[in-house]
C-alpha cells in the first residue's frame, strides 16, 4: 500500500519533476496578437510576451520556454504545474489558486465604435447592443454593468472583431489599448472609429503556479529590477 501511495504521488508530481529546472516555462493563449505576440502555429516569434518572458527568465537565471494554449486551458495547465507562470493577466480574468505578482504592465480595456454610428456615452448605453468580443475572454466591467443585457458576438481574436466592424456586422467591439495603438501605429485599422470608451485602466501582472520552483518574492524582485532599469518601458516603447 505504501509503495502504491509513493507511486501515485510521483505520478501526480510528474509534470513538475520532468520539467527542466533551468527553464522558466511561460504560457500564453493562442488568440494573442501583436504587439503582445506574433505566433506561427504554436511558436512564439516576436512581441511583448517574448521580450518580457526572456527578460524575466534572464533575471531569474533561467531560459525562457513558451507554451501556446487555448485560453480556456491556461488555468488548468497552470494549476497542474505544467508551466511556471502566465503574464499580462488580472486575477479576475483567471480564477484559480495562483500566486499573483505585483501589477506592473499598464494597459486598458476599450470599447470602440464605428464612426458612422452614435458613440455610446457610457457602458449602460450598450445594453442590448451586439458587442464584438473574443471567445474565452472575460469582460468584468461589461458583465457587471450590463448583466443579462450584455450581448456578446464572439470571434477568435481582435482582428476578427475589427473585420466584423468593417463589414457592419457589429457596431462596437472590445479591444485592449496596446493592440489598438499598435494597429493605429501601423495604419491598419480597417474602419474609421470614434475615440474609444475606456472600460477599465489597469496594470497587469503574472499568475505564478503553486508548483513552480520560483517563489513569489523571487518573481517580484525580478519584476522590480526590470522596472528599475527601465527594461519594461523599453519593451513597450518598441511597439508604440
Amino acid at each position: 500500500m505504501k509503495k502504491y501511495l509513493r507511486m501515485a504521488g510521483w505520478l501526480l508530481a510528474a509534470p513538475l519533476a520532468l520539467a527542466s529546472p533551468g527553464k522558466l516555462v511561460i504560457l500564453l493563449d493562442d488568440s494573442t496578437e501583436m504587439p503582445l505576440a506574433s505566433l506561427q502555429g504554436a511558436t512564439l516569434l516576436a512581441g511583448i510576451h517574448l521580450d518580457l518572458g526572456q527578460a524575466l527568465a534572464s533575471e531569474l537565471g533561467k531560459q525562457a520556454s513558451f507554451r501556446v494554449l487555448p485560453r480556456k486551458r491556461i488555468s488548468s495547465s497552470l494549476q497542474n504545474g505544467d508551466a511556471d507562470l502566465v503574464c499580462l493577466y488580472l486575477p479576475e480574468w483567471l480564477p484559480g489558486p495562483f500566486r499573483w505578482s505585483r501589477p506592473f504592465l499598464p494597459n486598458a480595456d476599450l470599447l470602440v465604435t464605428r464612426r458612422d454610428q452614435p458613440r455610446p456615452g457610457s457602458i449602460a448605453a450598450l445594453a442590448g447592443q451586439s458587442i464584438g468580443t473574443i471567445h474565452g475572454f472575460r469582460y468584468p466591467e461589461l458583465e457587471a454593468r450590463l448583466g443579462s443585457n450584455l450581448v456578446r458576438d464572439d470571434a477568435p481574436n481582435a482582428s476578427s472583431n475589427l473585420k466584423k466592424l468593417e463589414a457592419g456586422r457589429t457596431h462596437h467591439a472590445a479591444v485592449n489599448q496596446l493592440y489598438l495603438r499598435y494597429q493605429q501605429k501601423l495604419g491598419q485599422l480597417p474602419v474609421a472609429l470614434h475615440p474609444p470608451l475606456v472600460l477599465n485602466s489597469y496594470r497587469a501582472g503574472c499568475a505564478l503556479s503553486r508548483h513552480s520552483r520560483i517563489s513569489l518574492p523571487q518573481l517580484n524582485r525580478a519584476i522590480a529590477r526590470l522596472l528599475h532599469d527601465n527594461t519594461v518601458p523599453r519593451i513597450l516603447a518598441k511597439y508604440r
